[in-house]
């Protein structure tokens, strides 16, 4: 509807893959290239492929599936933030809206950089503003933004 083509989109159930099919009804699915069951971890996507990601909850599950096992967490973390790196082209966007692991995401983020020179954040959570002005830092979610470099 934005002007947006080539779009596609993944859920690691299959039900939230017909959920989805079911909200986007007929009209908008025809705009998808691509809809399917697919983990963050191991994407069935080329490398380099796409010139932004939307991120909405999807890093923060994986997080949480790891439940007590924090470093099973942040592994698990670690492969689907290497694996955005690999199917975004360089100067590519990763939008991500996290609530419940804003910290874990923002590690993982950092420890990727830290193995190799892939990311540059742009937006923190310190402040946002809107298409009017209005600015806050106070949002039920936090906006984090990288460029792949």
């Amino acid at each position: 509807d934005a002007g947006y083509t080539h779009l596609t989109a993944f859920d690691y159930a299959p039900e939230g893959v017909e959920c989805a099919k079911r909200l986007f009804g007929s009209s908008r699915l025809k705009l998808m290239d691509d809809m399917r069951v697919a983990d963050a971890r191991s994407l069935p996507y080329d490398k380099e492929a796409y010139d932004a990601v939307l991120d909405k909850g999807t890093l923060d599950s994986i997080y949480l599936s790891g439940g007590a096992d924090k470093d099973l967490a942040s592994k698990h973390l670690g492969m689907a933030v290497k694996e955005l790196a690999r199917v975004l082209k360089r100067g590519g966007i990763a939008f991500c809206v996290t609530a419940a692991c804003v910290d874990a995401v923002q590690e993982s983020f950092d420890e990727c950089n830290e193995e190799e020179r892939c990311w540059k954040q742009i937006r923190d959570d310190s402040i946002h503003m809107t298409d009017d002005g209005y600015t806050s830092n106070n949002i039920d979610a936090t906006m984090l933004v990288w460029e792949r470099v």
